[in-house]
């Protein structure tokens, strides 16, 4: 939820919260105001009709009012205090119960005890009540509205420096070399996180800067020595001259450095990736790339006789970097050839929304999510560098694919859904 929406829901809620107490306490304030006056009425009501029967001598004489009502009763003791309440009286003409408000007095007339009961209907002064309130609501709810829209207009002109921030960081690439600019702000706030932004952006970008010239020079510089030492490696086991013990020793020093040297391209290829120094894009076809690594890996293949079923869709492409796409299947294959079992089965698939490499196994009895870990072999093969599937991991990523493991039928398989490739579209026709 937007923090303008959040604010305008919590300034609306608080409103009614505020304007539903008020009315409460607005509707019984104003009728203990009315009654008050009711009551100033019917206390000189009460006067005007004593002086009535005093003068007229008679406990049936009663003012005509269609509003008012009373009724005039001998007693045998005079009441000495005077009741006011509410009371409900039918009306025989309209048959319905109307809200009357009561007043109840004693008063001794030619010596004779008199109980007085006078009744002023409330119906008219109910519906000014109502008609009040009802249009206080009106003016509240109308006042309510009207704030919401200033303040919804106003906030979004006050915050539109910061969706600006928010947009400008969301788009900022590092790989672009754009200048970072944000726009001025009069509200110091924003002005103090679009100071820090830009400070910490500049931070970041002599960071990646550095970063990528150390891994350009690492690329050069440790590669280098690694193949003068595999060279030499090899001169001195071609020589002959040496026993059997030293041979042991140079073939063991010789293959340590060859997997050194593996590591070393593994871990700047990974070290790229992650720093996104491969921009370029093109139509890339997995059917073309596939076809051609099963056809390298024959040898391999038919060594370990392992049955190979192809299910590929024709003319399917992905708009990537054609060396990322190739590693991305080079990394799935090999793995599947190298961790199937013999007279095995290897089943790639190929769609317009995923990718399938299976091949068959034993079951895994470590954890799945581990597999994209660096480091991490689910074997003992000495071939196994234990990067392949954290480099398929890093490419996925990057292109916004999803890649997962799982183990179905004695055949594990690992799938690379296209649907989230952000960086371009995949179609069956070879365009994009």
């Amino acid at each position: 939820m937007r923090l303008l929406t959040k604010t305008t829901l919590n300034l609306l809620s608080i409103s009614l919260f505020i304007y539903l107490f008020g009315v409460i306490a607005f509707y019984y304030s104003l009728r203990i105001q009315v009654d008050s006056n009711v009551n100033n009425e019917m206390g000189k009501r009460k006067n005007s009709i004593v002086r009535q029967m005093e003068e007229a001598h008679s406990s049936v004489s009663q003012p005509p009012n269609r509003n008012e009502m009373v009724i005039v009763t001998p007693v045998d003791k005079a009441i000495p205090k005077d009741r006011y309440a509410d009371t409900l009286i039918f009306n025989k003409e309209e048959q319905r119960y109307q809200l009357f408000r009561q007043l109840g007095f004693s008063e001794i007339v030619n010596k004779q005890p008199y109980y007085i009961q006078i009744y002023k209907s409330l119906e008219e002064t109910d519906r000014l009540i109502v008609s009040i309130i009802t249009t206080m609501t009106v003016l509240v709810i109308l006042l309510i509205i009207t704030l919401l829209i200033v303040n919804r207009y106003s906030s979004r002109l006050v915050w539109k420096v910061f969706y600006d921030t928010v947009e400008k960081v969301n788009r900022y690439d590092l790989n672009t070399h754009e200048e970072f600019t944000l726009q001025d702000s009069d509200v110091k706030e924003f002005a103090d996180l679009n100071r820090v932004l830009l400070t910490m952006t500049e931070r970041i970008k002599n960071d990646y800067l550095n970063l990528k010239e150390y891994t350009e020079n690492a690329s050069h510089e440790i590669q280098t020595p690694l193949a003068i030492i595999n060279s030499k490696l090899e001169l001195l086991l071609q020589s002959g001259e040496m026993s059997e013990k030293q041979y042991k020793a140079l073939a063991d020093a010789y293959e340590a450095s060859i997997r050194l040297s593996k590591y070393n391209s593994t871990l700047i290829l990974l070290a790229k990736i992650e720093n996104k120094q491969f921009p370029e894009s093109k139509n890339v076809s997995p059917e073309t790339i596939i076809n051609a690594l099963l056809e390298n890996l024959d040898d391999l293949i038919r060594s370990k006789k392992l049955e190979v079923l192809k299910q590929l869709l024709p003319d399917v492409t992905l708009r990537m970097n054609p060396y990322l796409a190739e590693m991305l299947i080079v990394n799935l294959v090999k793995n599947a050839v190298r961790h199937n079992v013999k007279c095995g089965k290897l089943v790639v698939e190929l769609s317009e929304t995923f990718l399938r490499i299976s091949n068959t196994g034993p079951d895994l009895r470590v954890d799945k999510n581990l597999l994209f870990k660096r480091f991490y072999k689910s074997s003992s093969s000495p071939e196994s560098l234990g990067l392949g599937l954290a480099i398929v991991q890093k490419i996925c990523a990057l292109y916004g694919f999803e890649v997962g493991y799982e183990f179905e039928g004695k055949m594990h398989c690992m799938t690379v859904n296209f649907t989230q490739n952000k960086f371009g579209t995949i179609t069956n026709n070879g365009t994009v």
